[in-house]
């Protein structure tokens, strides 16, 4: 089973959390919102550690492929 880490946009509040921790995987769009560029940039542990759970908005999902 392989998930990829989805953020809703409708949510985020342009924090930067996890683009600062993970920008590997997470970049600020041109609207200042955080979006997943490449869910393979990290582990799916570091992915969750350094983004999910830091989130202050929980918007970050994890979605199924």
């Amino acid at each position: 089973m392989n998930r990829e880490a989805k953020v809703d946009q409708d949510m985020c509040i342009g924090c930067g959390i996890c683009a600062d921790n993970l920008p590997d995987v997470f970049h600020m769009d041109s609207n200042g919102k955080a979006e997943c560029f490449d869910p393979g940039g990290a582990t799916e542990e570091e992915i969750q550690l350094q983004a999910i759970d830091l989130c202050p908005v929980t918007c970050i999902h994890w979605q199924q492929e």
